[in-house]
């Protein structure tokens, strides 16, 4: 069975709807299953292009309304407040932030291959953290004042791993 766009909409729905509830017995359980290669149902690649497409929409959107011309940009932050580059991200979470970029842009290919290379080959605890950043950095826009921008995304601890301890 091919699973259908509509289906991996329901589960990024569903999903945003855990993180925004604070259900986190229920995300976790929700993560894990859809980051094993063995579910059934959209795949991981599937759920997070909606992430990102949800993401792009409501980034979209606000610049429209506030009449910003200038190229995309957003500001990444470590869980302490600092400023992270995204080459000093995990692989897979930098793999999601140039999608969302290239969402924005509408640079399709770009997207998809950026989703690729952040789903495909990954191990579950890297497949898990590229889903959970795509959820709270989803949330946190969708949750956000209209007018703030740009878009401030928060690393999980541990998608830092180029980074000494």
């Amino acid at each position: 069975m091919t699973p259908s766009p509509r289906r991996a909409h329901t589960v990024a729905r569903d999903l945003l709807s855990l993180t925004r509830s604070g259900e986190a017995d229920r995300l976790a359980t929700a993560l894990v299953s859809i980051a094993s290669s063995t579910r059934k149902g959209p795949a991981l690649g599937e759920v997070v292009g909606r992430l990102v497409d949800t993401f792009s929409l409501a980034a979209k959107d606000r610049r429209r309304s506030l009449r910003i011309r200038e190229p995309f940009t957003l500001r990444l932050r470590d869980p302490a407040g600092m400023t992270v580059r995204p080459d000093k991200l995990d692989p897979g979470v930098a793999a999601i932030v140039r999608a969302i970029a290239a969402s924005v842009r509408d640079d399709r290919d770009t997207c998809a291959d950026q989703i690729g290379a952040a789903c495909e080959n990954a191990d579950l605890d890297q497949r898990i953290r590229v889903l959970a950043h795509c959820l709270v950095w989803t949330s946190d826009l969708l949750s956000t004042d209209t007018t703030a921008y740009p878009p401030v995304l928060s690393c999980l601890k541990g998608s830092q791993p180029h980074r000494p301890q």
